[in-house]
């Protein structure tokens, strides 16, 4: 603990060099986050029910030259006791309509550059279908309002299903449910336009195969996904809303079921179902005025089902109602979660019928940051 002390102290000190130094003599930017956490939990036993503490620690670096740019995010997070990346690729920018990327970089599926606006992101992020980041390269067209993005990734970040520490949320070798990510191609065409006067509106498809290997018979199985979504904004008010349907087809060992597999991020593996839907559907008001010192005001409902395709499936369903403000270089959310049958909010996994008691649950969630 003294040491990872002393390494935050170290990082907070470099970070806070003044930025017209900083700009002076490296050939980068750096930036990064450093946050508190409040969180109340009506599912905890009284002594872990509430309490705040230091959640993380974010380093970013990025920079770019003559056709190339980079960019990296690394994380430690406090609370659960890891450190990982987030991304970290190289992009290459052909002209004014075309560039690609590689390295560990998003995977182009949905609504993006994320289909939620709240600190705790919608049910899809908890399945691997939002903010998700693998290892390969995704190639991009723009122009007169479309954007088509073509990709293919080797792996998870790690090429280790065993390794649960991570960001994104991938297949995990559990001990039992053992699958690895073996190989992905993603298609996702967005259009935007102005549809409707004074308003701004996105719509857009999405497509995704991979393999699935086995880690105890090492067959391929495979997965299949694809997503429809539109975003209209109109004035301060904002409407999102995602369709989602995944299907695992697993190459299990004889006796074994097939209809759940396991996933991981946070340190903590869980299962979810192994075929499903999903639906997103998030109202968003920005407040159109301006204040002398806080700013980026904004209240917002999002509410996530996932509701499986599973003969002992049961549907995880979430709701996240708050607001979120910045002020100089804090930033806050406010969340009120309610949860069902909803791993990280009380229960044991996702889509499946764990006869979690209670069966509804709710968290109050109060993240406040320094962003630098």
């Amino acid at each position: 603990m003294k040491t990872r002390f002393k390494t935050f102290l170290a990082i907070s000190a470099f970070a806070t060099i003044s930025p017209i130094t900083m700009a002076e003599e490296l050939p980068f930017e750096i930036g990064g986050h450093v946050r508190l956490n409040y969180s109340y939990r009506d599912w905890q036993e009284p002594a872990l029910r509430d309490g705040l503490e230091f959640e993380s620690l974010r380093l970013t670096v990025s920079g770019e030259y003559e056709k190339f740019s980079y960019k990296a995010d690394y994380r430690w997070y406090e609370n659960t006791d890891f450190n990982t990346v987030r991304y970290a690729d190289l992009t290459y920018t052909h002209d004014e309509y075309v560039k690609v990327t590689a390295g560990i970089t998003k995977v182009p599926f949905g609504l993006l550059p994320f289909a939620s606006n709240s600190f705790w992101f919608s049910g899809n992020y908890y399945i691997g279908f939002e903010d998700d980041y693998d290892a390969g390269f995704v190639a991009e067209y723009e122009r007169a309002g479309w954007s088509f993005q073509a990709g293919y990734f080797l792996n998870d970040e790690y090429n280790n299903a065993g390794k649960f520490g991570r960001y994104s949320f991938d297949i995990a070798d559990d001990g039992e449910f053992r699958n690895q990510e073996d190989g992905q191609y993603n298609v996702r065409v967005n259009y935007t336009g102005t549809f409707i006067p004074r308003s701004l509106t996105e719509v857009g498809a999405s497509y995704q195969h991979g393999d699935v290997l086995n880690l105890d018979t090492l067959n391929d199985g495979d997965m299949s996904a694809y997503a429809v979504h539109v975003r209209h904004i109109q004035g301060p008010v904002k409407l999102e809303l995602q369709y989602t349907d995944y299907e695992y087809n697993l190459a299990v060992p004889e006796g074994q079921t097939a209809d759940r597999l396991a996933l991981s991020a946070y340190e903590a593996p869980f299962l979810i179902a192994s075929a499903g839907k999903t639906y997103l559907s998030n109202l968003v008001y920005t407040l159109p005025y301006k204040f002398k010192s806080v700013s980026d005001i904004k209240c917002y409902s999002e509410y996530s089902r996932i509701s499986p395709d599973i003969d002992a499936g049961r549907s995880s369903t979430q709701w996240v109602n708050g607001c979120s403000f910045g002020w100089s270089k804090l930033f806050v959310y406010v969340d009120s979660i309610q949860g069902k049958n909803m791993w990280f909010a009380g229960g044991s996994g996702i889509g499946l019928d764990f006869e979690d008691f209670p069966e509804t649950t709710h968290r109050l969630n109060i993240s406040v940051g320094v962003y630098f």
